[in-house]
């Protein structure tokens, strides 16, 4: 009997999910990852978007892009992909129906760097408050009351492009010490007008930014922010401003809240790629913040938790116990991108991904892949 129980909760998992807010095939959701596999300039290479196809061919319900810059000054690495302009609707485009193709939904996501924007000769990066920031020894410029408006205006024009490039929604990044983690940071953000100082006022920019968007796509277009729960590092917010700022952009009208934690310069345990995660206790370091804000949430939202999930009998409970709605995986589907799909056919291995993060160190000669599992494999990989 107990056998059989686990057995109709994982099933629940690969079901339709039918709600109002954000209907899909199943509750896995391929979450962002930067692949290094975009030009120079920012635009989409076909390695790009095969990349990020193959995890809905693979069964994944929701692909959200790899992160998208929004401004030139918020661009974070070599090789991102840019939203900027409107050069890249044709891309948005051609992921989308290549997604769509494969029965999956396209969530596009846009960032603005801050701080932890790529160093360009001449140019200071933009921060809160100016100086520098933990885990980055450039000097940044303070943003100015203009600097704030415009990062809302660019938000709101990439979410618009996402919109009009056929995505099904679009995510605002505020989470892992991009800029809008920086303006939540009490150990980033020194100002004293109403973006600092107070927790509410810390939360300001992310609101705005909110704001922005839903008014640039209107109310039936999918908006979803991902949020770290806490920033991980000593001087930055906790689990009680992290989960109470979720409630407010919950409240305030976001459709999708994707629970992950901490930042580039959090100490190990709220790292977002936690090193050393496998399958059993060590899953879901970060499913207790999912499940206070999934208990408090509106009931007209949806809460995706993502990190250190790796095997259907953990993410078939934390389902079945409310902690979250929707479940998002990255490094397992650089390792197996079709990993859905052999869970569904009854091999219910868990992922083959062992959270070393050495797939990030391959950025240096061409796009992220896992090099454990290359090895192992046969073909041609994409070329960029």
């Amino acid at each position: 009997m107990k056998e059989t129980d686990e057995r109709e909760k994982i099933m629940k998992l690969f079901m339709p999910f039918e709600n109002k807010i954000f209907p899909v095939r199943n509750r896995f959701v391929r979450a962002a990852t930067w692949l290094a596999a975009c030009r120079g300039d920012g635009r989409a290479t076909s390695a790009s978007i095969s990349r990020q196809v193959e995890a809905a061919a693979g069964g994944a319900g929701t692909v959200i892009s790899e992160f998208a810059y929004i401004s030139p000054e918020g661009r974070a690495l070599d090789k991102q992909w840019g939203i900027d302009g409107d050069d890249a609707l044709p891309e948005v485009r051609a992921l989308a129906d290549a997604i769509h193709g494969a029965g999956s939904k396209l969530i596009v996501q846009i960032c603005h760097a801050g701080c932890a924007a790529e160093a360009k000769e001449g140019a200071r990066p933009y921060s809160p408050s100016g100086g520098r920031c933990p885990g980055n020894d450039s000097e940044t410029a303070a943003m100015t009351l203009e600097d704030i408006k415009k990062v809302c205006r660019d938000f709101a024009a990439a979410a618009k492009r996402a919109m009009d490039g056929g995505a099904d929604g679009v995510e605002i990044h505020g989470a892992h010490g991009f800029l809008l983690t920086q303006f939540m940071s009490p150990l980033i953000n020194k100002r004293t007008d109403e973006y600092g100082g107070s927790f509410e006022n810390r939360l300001r920019a992310m609101r705005e930014v909110y704001s922005a968007v839903r008014g640039a796509v209107g109310e039936d277009f999918s908006v979803w922010l991902k949020l770290s729960a806490v920033e991980g590092a000593d001087g930055g917010y906790g689990a009680e401003e992290g989960i109470g700022a979720a409630l407010t952009l919950l409240a305030d009208g976001v459709d999708v809240l994707e629970v992950s934690s901490g930042t580039g310069y959090s100490k190990p345990q709220h790292a977002p790629s936690v090193v050393g995660v496998s399958s059993g206790e060590s899953e879901a370091p970060f499913a207790k913040y999912a499940a206070e804000i999934r208990s408090k949430a509106p009931k007209n939202s949806l809460v995706l938790l993502t990190g250190g999930l790796r095997s259907l009998p953990v993410i078939a409970a934390l389902l079945d116990d409310g902690t979250a709605d929707l479940f998002g995986m990255s490094r397992p589907f650089i390792a197996e991108p079709d990993l859905i799909n052999r869970w569904a056919e009854d091999d219910a291995r868990p992922s083959a991904c062992v959270s070393c993060n050495a797939c990030f160190r391959t950025s240096e000669y061409g796009a992220i892949d896992c090099p454990i599992m290359r090895d192992r494999q046969e073909g041609d990989w994409d070329p960029l």
